[in-house]
This record gives structure tokens, sequence and C-alpha cells, in this order.
């Protein structure tokens, strides 16, 4: 694997005495037994853990339609959208918010797992989780069950792909028997291998899937898997539609991610069961099953608290700037969608001026929402719709440039009393057009940097400047 011959190539630049500086590893605590219980439950050391941000208990929802936004043409991601049927459940939902989903890890990782470290014969078999008292500070982790199946636990609690720390690293190296294999996973976790281990494991996203791929002799107890694996967490996600219009279905969309040549794990997932909808077979088995079976062919979901309060003003007349590349304009048109209800429920209402700015690669390929968001500009319910396209040869562009040529109007709509929302990338996107209005207010407003990085800090302060970014 290329991988390995990376890791070799590292190694053996080395000298042979080559001594590492580790960092100190705690003595694993967890011991694990197992027996032939067949009434099988899963018991946690107190309330199981409490799902983040939830505004509303789980509700297990069925697609009721879907489709994807994205052309099959030429080199364009995967962009899908899904359509939950939420009637009976308690997710009272407006634009900007978001719901959680509530993910499992892929069968073929779970069975990787346990066949690896050798574990088939007690996968199903019901184990009993204690500590060593004896070792300081010993404790289960809260997300791990005391009491439960290794499948469970592997499928529902554990995060399979979380990025490896350094000291989980350092312990998968214990139970590591080929030498080389060993050495180099001590590097990788040592002060000499920082630099190769941000390259090798950081910048590729590597996970313990990806180790007991590369190091076949990797094979750790399981006590060191429960103990050093994160949570598997829901996924957020921006709903499209507004439930003030309707509440009785909820939108989301969302890109298909493929890292390390595997599919993002949600993402992924819910592609899967939009592609299995259109299988007749699937939709007379799913028919036939009751309510109960049924949840397996259901998505679990649950309606987050808007800590940010990302939502429209109050007051209608308030100008909004709107800046949502690819599928961050998700929640915008929540936004248009919830002005168009309220200027039809109530005609006499004056709408502030919607500035909308989108960016995606090529508007023949991956322009989402172009026709929902035409229509919103034919009915004035969006005023402004400025594009930038990053793989058009003759003018490449991306919002943040878009913005920039823009800057004199932005900074007189701010100035006017203007809210900008900005939906995104956190690490790129969200922190460049912050870039962009710092240098918007120093030229127009003739403010120096720090003053202008003030003046924003202060729009968010006064609810005036929001991101929903995820990194």
């Amino acid at each position: 694997m290329v991988l390995l011959n990376n890791f070799l190539d590292i190694i053996e630049s080395l000298p042979a005495e080559q001594h590492f500086s580790l960092p100190v590893l705690k003595q694993n605590s967890l011991k694990i037994e197992f027996d032939n219980d067949d009434n099988v439950t899963t018991v946690y050391n107190g309330s199981p853990p409490l799902l983040p941000f939830a505004e509303s208990d789980v509700f297990y929802a069925s697609i009721s339609k879907s489709r994807r936004l994205t052309s099959l043409e030429g080199d364009c991601k995967a962009v899908y959208e899904v359509t939950f049927d939420v009637k009976g459940s308690n997710l009272n939902f407006k634009a900007g918010d978001t719901i959680g989903v509530i993910p499992h890890n892929d069968e073929s990782d779970v069975n990787f797992i346990i066949s690896h470290l050798d574990l088939t014969l007690k996968a199903d078999h019901c184990y009993t989780l204690s500590v060593d008292a004896s070792v300081k500070g010993s404790k289960i982790p809260a997300h791990v069950p005391v009491k439960s199946t290794l499948r469970y636990i592997l499928t529902n609690c554990l995060d399979l792909r979380s990025v490896l720390k350094k000291l989980f690293l350092l312990a998968l190296s214990k139970h590591t028997k080929e030498e080389k294999e060993r050495k180099i996973l001590e590097y990788l976790c040592s002060k000499e291998g920082s630099l190769a281990y941000t390259a090798h494991i950081l910048d590729k996203g590597l996970c313990v899937l990806d180790i007991f791929t590369i190091f076949k002799s990797c094979k750790p107890p399981i006590e060191v898997i429960l103990a050093n694996l994160p949570r598997l967490l829901p996924r957020p996600y921006s709903i499209v539609n507004s439930g003030l219009k309707n509440n009785v279905t909820m939108t989301i969309c969302f890109s298909v991610m493929t890292v390390n040549n595997r599919k993002g794990l949600t993402t992924g997932w819910l592609e899967n069961k939009i592609l299995n909808e259109l299988n007749l077979e699937h939709q007379l088995q799913n028919l036939s099953l009751t309510k109960e079976e049924n949840n397996d062919f259901l998505v679990p979901i649950y309606l987050r608290k808007n800590m940010s309060m990302f939502s429209l003003p109050e007051d209608l007349q308030t100008p909004l700037i709107l800046i949502g590349p690819g599928t961050g304009v998700a929640p915008f048109i929540g936004f248009l969608e919830e002005r168009e209800y309220v200027k039809e429920n109530k005609p006499d209402t004056k709408l502030g001026e919607a500035w909308l700015f989108f960016g995606c690669r090529n508007p023949e390929l991956d322009f989402i929402y172009e026709k929902e968001l035409k229509d919103f500009l034919s009915k004035e319910i969006l005023n402004k719709l400025s594009t930038a396209f990053s793989r058009i040869d003759d003018n490449k562009q991306y919002v943040q440039d878009v913005l920039s040529h823009n800057a004199v109007e932005l900074v007189q709509l701010i100035n006017d009393g203007a809210t900008v929302y900005i939906c995104g990338d956190l690490n790129t996107m969200a922190a460049q057009v912050k870039d962009v209005f710092v240098k918007a207010f120093v030229e127009q407003d003739n403010m120096t940097v720090e003053e202008a990085g003030k003046k924003i800090a202060e729009l968010q302060k006064n609810k005036r400047y929001f991101v929903d970014a995820w990194s």
C-alpha cells in the first residue's frame, strides 16, 4: 500500500538507533467480560449520553421524496435534497433551524473491526465492562455502555472514522507485533515525528480503520478501542423549508463527500436510502413491515436548539445580505420561503431588501436551487442575486470576489441597518468573507484594520452578523 511505503520511507531515513520522545501513556483500566446471556440489554453507568443541543425528542422519519440537485455529468459532486415526513412529531421549526441526524457506522466497517480483532465469536454476546480500581483516575467513558454487545456499540456508540490522536496511536503501537510497523506508529506519535503525524494522519484524515488496513499486525484488545474512540455524534443539517408554511414535511440538502475512498458516514447512508427507495422491491418490502420493524428504514432525527439565533430578524423591513455558496444556500431558501409566506398572508407587509450571494463550480452542473431563486426574484421576495462560478474558463470567481466587487453597496447597506448571514465552510469561506468585509470597511469607511475588526465584532454582538459554518 502506498501509505505504508511512505511511512517506511520516513523510517528508513532515520538513524538505526533512533530513540523517540514519546508522550506518557496511562495504563488502560478497562476490563471486559462476556457471557452467554440471550437477554441482551444496553445499560450505561448512569443516564445515556444526551443528544447535543436537543430541542426535541428523537423522531423516526420516513423519506417522502428526494431528488438529486446536481448534474450526473462532468466532474460534479453529488448533492441531494431529501424531504422527511414529520407529521405527528413535535418538531416545531422555522427557517434557519437545524436538525441532528443520528448516524450509525457501516456494517462493513463494523465487521472489519470485529474480524481484524478476532472477535467474531464474541461480537453478539453480552459483555460487562468494569474498571481496575487500583488504577488512579480510572473510569468508563460516558458514551460507552457498561453492558451491551460489541456489535451494538461499534455500530451506534463509537466513531470509527475519527482522526487518530497521538495517545491512541501510542496505545496501538503497544499491540503491534511487526517491528517496522510498531516503529512507524511510535514515530508518528513522537515529538520527532510531529510533522509526519500532521502530514500522514491529520491531513489525510486517517482513522482506526486505515491503521488496521495498513498495519496488519496491529491487534489491540477491544478495551483499548473502547477507551480511546470518541462518541459517534449526530450530524447537523440546515433545514431548507420554512415550518410556517408547512410543518408536516421537513427538507434538507447535503453533498456526498469521499475521504480515503469512503463516502461520508451519514451522507453516504442517506444516498443509499434514496437510491434504494427507487427500487420497487425495496418499497414493497418496506410497506410490508410493522412500524417497529420499519425503524431500520427510517431516519432518526431531532430538532437542535438555534443557539446562534440564525433566523430572520423580527422586523422584516431589515435589509438582508445572504451569503451561501454551495449547500450553504440551504437555510436561505427557508428565509425566502418565510418572507413569501408572510407577504402572501399579510400583503401590506413591507419587506426589506434581500441580496443573496451564491457560488458554485459551473452553472450548468451544480447551480442548486436555481429555479427557486429565480422564482423568488420574479416575485420580488429576493431583490438581488449575485453569482460566482469557479470553473468557468473566461470568468473564474468565488463568492468572496463578487462581494469585493460590490463593496461600496454592501458597506452602505450595512450602515443603513442590514443584517449579514453567512453559511458555509468555517475554515475557508467564512474566514475569507470576514476578511472581505474588513477590507471593505477599511476602504469605504476609512477605518483601520483593527477598527474594522471591532465593527464586525460589534455587529455580531448586536445580532447583525451571523455565521452558520461547519469545518
